[in-house]
């Protein structure tokens, strides 16, 4: 991550029913000319003690992948930046996927999408 990042876009929210479990948002470094998505797991969450998987990067609607992306495994951990994107020139969304073992699925959630 490059210091000089600011986030692009609008927070977005990973549910579990109706508990709040992390904060999605997308950065963008004018200095390394990147994207960068981001994960902060909530406290509350953490509080249970769940391992989780997680899953960050940058949704390129222009290319249809996730650039930049990062996996973290069995994890009890609050703040995740994904790898930086070459995607500045196409239209991008902050992406950020945690899955918890023996639960189907996945809790995602993805930021506003910015051209």
């Amino acid at each position: 991550m490059c210091s000089d990042a600011y986030q692009i876009g609008t927070t977005s929210y990973a549910y579990r029913g109706t508990e709040t479990i992390a904060s999605v948002k997308q950065f963008y470094s004018p200095k390394c000319n990147e994207n960068f998505g981001y994960v902060w797991v909530w406290k509350s969450f953490l509080d249970k003690k769940i391992k989780f998987d997680l899953q960050v990067g940058v949704w390129n609607y222009d290319r249809s992948l996730l650039q930049g992306e990062r996996r973290v495994y069995d994890s009890l951990g609050q703040e995740f930046w994904g790898n930086g994107a070459d995607s500045v020139d196409d239209c991008t969304s902050g992406d950020g996927t945690l899955t918890i073992a023996n639960e189907p699925g996945g809790y995602s959630a993805r930021t506003s999408k910015r051209c």
